[in-house]
């Protein structure tokens, strides 16, 4: 039971239950940390260390911060667990850590990231080293330009936490080293429009994508695996229209997916006749019957990212 203090001082009620074979356990939204790696997602109450996973039932009794900021994650990885829920249903603008965990728990490739209450970032330098290897990538769990940092050292560590003190939160997250970094276009299902970096530094990772040094791509020439992770991304999270952030893993040869937004700079930045004329395409489709859904109601995800044009 999530935020049930007050329920929890009652101890009649867990003393109840426990007799009738039922063990209750309460804990706060701050007591909650979340792990994603290459094994999938784990989602612990950090008092015992015990997995949301392996209770019977999650409750949440109240909102205050950060429970909205968490909550859509934490639905998500319930609801692919199996796990029975009371008043967990998501809310609020989706959060990175939530499209961390929705990707993640669709078998999709992300760099490890690990999500710990703010009481407990203090004395987490040396695990997080451990764990994401240095430099690794801090950044806040619900967005926001700039504040995107690299840190290779306990001092700079220490330092972000002094200089970010009222962000709602902070994900830790591994740097890839990269052998090719895009941005993609997904359209109605399909990559419309790519861009890749020219050069590939720290900077290109921070999740840029309005690149100075971008060059165009041929979206038809693009590695497949490349454009169906995309496209995978981008359906996983419901988003008709998305832009997606990816870099390929230079020893792993994997895709791995930093960023997919559903407000992509169609408009803006460089390449705006060429982000243009793809919406276009996309709009045309749209209006003219062609467009295809599945069963869900999603767009046909086209995972091949190779259907023809109109």
């Amino acid at each position: 039971m999530l935020n049930g203090e007050g329920l929890g001082e009652l101890a009649d009620f867990a003393s109840e239950l426990l007799a009738a074979g039922v063990e209750v356990v309460f804990r706060s939204i701050e007591e909650i940390a979340i792990y994603i790696d290459s094994e999938g997602v784990r989602i612990r109450e950090t008092v015992s260390g015990r997995d949301l996973a392996d209770f019977g039932l999650v409750q949440v009794f109240a909102y205050h911060r950060p429970t909205a900021t968490l909550l859509n994650a934490l639905e998500d990885y319930l609801a692919v667990k199996g796990v029975r829920t009371v008043n967990v249903a998501g809310i609020g603008a989706p959060t990175k850590l939530f499209k961390y965990v929705r990707l993640a728990n669709r078998g999709l490739s992300i760099p490890s990231t690990v999500y710990l209450p703010p009481r407990l970032l203090p004395g987490a330098y040396h695990d997080l080293a451990a764990r994401l290897d240095l430099p690794f990538v801090m950044k806040p769990v619900t967005g926001g330009r700039g504040q995107t940092r690299l840190v290779s050292s306990e001092g700079a560590f220490t330092e972000e936490l002094q200089d970010t003190a009222n962000v709602r939160g902070f994900l830790a997250q591994e740097l890839v080293p990269p052998d090719g970094s895009y941005f993609l276009l997904v359209l109605g299902g399909h990559v419309a429009f790519a861009l890749q970096h020219r050069s590939i530094d720290g900077g290109d990772l921070l999740e840029k994508t309005s690149w100075e040094d971008a060059a165009l791509v041929d979206p038809q020439r693009l590695d497949p695996e490349a454009q169906e992770t995309a496209v995978r991304a981008a359906t996983s999270l419901g988003y008709d229209i998305a832009g997606v952030h990816l870099v390929r893993h230079w020893t792993t040869r994997q895709w791995c997916v930093l960023n997919v937004s559903p407000n992509p700079p169609i408009g803006s930045g460089r390449y705006t006749a060429g982000k243009v004329s793809a919406y276009s395409e996309y709009l045309k489709r749209r209006l003219s019957g062609s467009y295809q859904t599945d069963p869900n109601g999603l767009p046909d995800p086209d995972i091949t990212g190779l259907r023809a044009q109109p």
